[in-house]
């Protein structure tokens, strides 16, 4: 794993402070490494474009 750079880090403390979660330090570059994996996929996702014609899920049926 690469080291977190200080602006990662910064963010992940601001994301934490904002929703009242104490981080503790030995948990940070677990935290950076899933969100830059949660970025992933998230644009993955975004890229994504879905015609007009598809119809919504009501009901999930596994």
């Amino acid at each position: 794993m690469t080291a977190p750079s200080s602006d990662q880090e910064n963010l992940v403390h601001a994301r934490a402070i904002a929703i009242g979660l104490d981080l503790s330090p030995t948990c940070l570059p677990g935290v950076i490494s899933n969100s830059a994996l949660l970025a992933h996929y998230a644009k993955l996702v975004e890229q994504h474009t879905l015609p007009d014609t598809c119809e919504p899920a009501y009901e999930y049926i596994p």
